[in-house]
């Protein structure tokens, strides 16, 4: 029988994946509390549903066909003058935007638009776990820069400086972050958008999380003097308008980058989903994304990070971790614990599922910076939920420590 392409070899099964699909199991069991899921815990806005749902009654021809590979035009429109009203930036709706398959995709289409063979990334260590793979069926190389818990996840400049060689393509920037929950700080950026234009390489600027804000404030990359041509924004639905299963993403770049990825992805997806599209058009427009983000998100997830917070210096004293100033994630530092439970944090993670039913995900798994820790999502679960699950989490550690 014939064999399967080396490239597949390049590729490991997700392990965020890997969990998801043991958790939707487990979900059959009722008490089980998790804390290992990226997604958002609450319905997209009702004007968005509402919107889809007329949609489809009122021309379910239209609400069903095939869309140009960039997307709607209306969608386009709204998403560059968005990023006009938040980011005070100017992108062009024709030729400086595309609509993806989720965040997902515009990661993959970019790298297999911007990389060679051995060209190198610099990303953060640890970050997503989403980009390894990209960036080597691209046919490129990662360098990461570490980071740790001590000086809150921001990383240094100087260290930077010292891993950009001549392969250097590209330099990713999760802000804010995916497990650390770190906003990066002006200082950082304006350091490398000069390293990047000394030695000509892309800045990938990951925005998923731009909107979902505790602390603070986002930086956007490009708004610094001399990196708007030389930034790729990342962005996605999937956060800011809790729509994940809507699968849409999209990019903002020079034309030659768009144009690019435009190409990859008239053979890979095609085209982005419609009806998700007109859904979205509905979340840019009258003011929806506006008053879901004041009057529901952030409200509601900030009262739960500050809760978990509570709990976790209550229950767990010995753990080390960071006020999280975005996104969804405590990255707790449980090295104390592990050391005398003599097991590393995927093995603890197993133990704690199989014995507690509390779900986390290994901190090793977004990077060797990671080891030892464990992300717990604080979105997923109301406050009685979250007490309860750490709670278990300080009884299963203190019950082996001691």
């Amino acid at each position: 029988m014939a064999g399967l392409s080396d490239r597949v070899s390049l590729l490991r099964i997700s392990p965020i994946r890997r969990v998801t699909a043991l958790l939707d199991e487990a979900q059959k069991k009722s008490d089980m509390i998790s804390f290992g899921g990226g997604a958002p815990s609450l319905p997209p806005a009702k004007e968005v549903l509402e919107e889809m749902c007329l949609r489809l009654q009122r021309d379910s021809l239209k609400s069903s066909t095939y869309t140009g590979t960039k997307g709607l035009p209306e969608l386009r429109q709204l998403i560059s003058e968005d990023i006009k009203r938040y980011g005070r930036l100017d992108y062009s709706a024709e030729k400086e935007v595309i609509v993806t398959d989720g965040g997902t995709e515009a990661i993959f289409s970019l790298f297999m638009s911007l990389l060679n063979k051995n060209d190198e990334v610099v990303i953060l260590d640890p970050t997503y776990l989403g980009y390894n793979e990209a960036i080597g069926l691209s046919g490129g190389r990662v360098t990461t820069l570490p980071v740790n818990v001590k000086n809150g996840y921001q990383p240094d400049l100087e260290s930077l400086k010292n891993l950009i060689t001549e392969r250097t393509k590209a330099f990713i920037l999760l802000s804010p972050d995916n497990p650390t929950g770190r906003v990066i700080s002006k200082e950082f950026v304006k350091g490398l958008v000069d390293l990047a234009n000394d030695h000509d390489f892309w800045i990938v600027s990951d925005d998923t999380y731009k909107h979902i804000i505790y602390e603070g404030e986002h930086v956007w990359v490009a708004g610094f003097s001399g990196a708007r041509e030389r930034t790729v924004m990342l962005c996605s639905f999937s956060k800011e308008a809790s729509a994940p299963g809507f699968r849409l993403g999209y990019a903002l770049a020079p034309p030659p980058i768009i144009d690019a990825m435009e190409k990859m992805k008239q053979y890979t997806s095609l085209a982005p989903a419609t009806l998700s599209q007109y859904g979205m058009i509905k979340f840019l427009s009258d003011g929806v994304k506006e008053r879901y983000l004041r009057d529901e998100v952030i409200p509601i997830y900030k009262e739960r990070m500050e809760f978990m917070g509570k709990c976790i210096e209550k229950c767990l004293p010995e753990a080390r971790t960071t006020r999280p100033a975005g996104a969804f994630y405590y990255f707790v530092d449980m090295t104390s614990y592990l050391s005398e439970m003599h097991g590393g944090d995927e093995d603890f993670c197993n133990r704690l599922l199989y014995r507690k039913n509390v779900a986390v995900i290994p901190g090793s798994f977004f990077g060797k910076g990671g080891d030892g820790h464990i992300r717990m999502t604080f979105v997923s679960a109301p406050k009685e939920r979250i007490e309860m699950g750490i709670k278990a989490i300080g009884e299963y550690v203190f019950s082996h420590t001691f």
